[in-house]
C-alpha cells in the first residue's frame, strides 16, 4: 500500500520504503533520444551516490529503445534487474510493479538475484538502500522513480 507515513504510523503498519522521487518525460525515437530523456531525469533525482544502489529496469523490449535503455545504465555501472521476463510488460501496471517490488528489496536490505543469462544482470550481494526504477519504451512515454529505506 502506499500511503502517507503519519497515516501509516497511526495504524501501526511499519514502512517498507520510502517512494521518495518519480520523474516522467515524454521522447522521440530518434537515435540518441532515450539516452538523453533518461540523462535529464536520472540528474533531477535527489542524488546520494551510487553506493548500495541498484535499478530495476521495466524496459518493454521494444528496440531501439531497449537498447538505447540498456547503454545508458551500463554506464552508471550500477547493477541492473530487467523483470519484463518474470512479471510481463503490461503498459500500466509495470511501472507500479517494479515500484513495489524495489520496495520489497529495500525492505529486505538485498537485491534478489540475476534473472537473465546475457550478463547483463551481475551478481550484487551487498547492502541496497536505494533502488532506481525505469519505465521505457511504452509508446514514448519514459519515467524514473527513487525508493530508498525509511530513516
Amino acid at each position: 500500500m502506499l500511503e502517507e507515513r503519519g497515516h501509516a504510523e497511526r495504524r501501526g503498519a511499519r514502512p517498507l520504503a520510502r517512494l521518495s522521487a518519480v520523474k516522467s518525460e515524454w521522447s522521440h525515437r530518434e537515435p540518441g533520444a532515450i539516452d538523453a530523456t533518461l540523462a535529464r531525469m536520472w540528474d533531477a533525482l535527489p542524488s546520494r551516490g551510487n553506493e548500495h544502489t541498484a535499478v530495476l529496469s521495466g524496459a518493454t523490449g521494444a528496440e531501439p529503445a531497449t537498447a538505447e535503455e540498456h547503454d545508458f545504465l551500463r554506464k552508471r555501472g550500477l547493477p541492473v534487474r530487467a523483470t519484463g521476463t518474470h512479471i510481463g510488460h503490461g503498459m500500466e501496471p509495470q511501472f507500479p510493479m517494479n515500484i513495489a517490488l524495489a520496495a520489497l528489496a529495500i525492505a529486505r536490505g538485498k537485491l534478489f538475484a540475476p534473472c537473465d543469462g546475457s550478463g547483463f544482470e551481475a551478481p550484487y550481494e551487498d547492502a541496497l538502500d536505494r533502488v532506481i526504477v525505469t519505465s521505457v519504451g511504452h509508446f514514448r512515454g519514459e519515467g524514473l522513480a527513487l525508493v530508498e529505506t525509511v530513516r
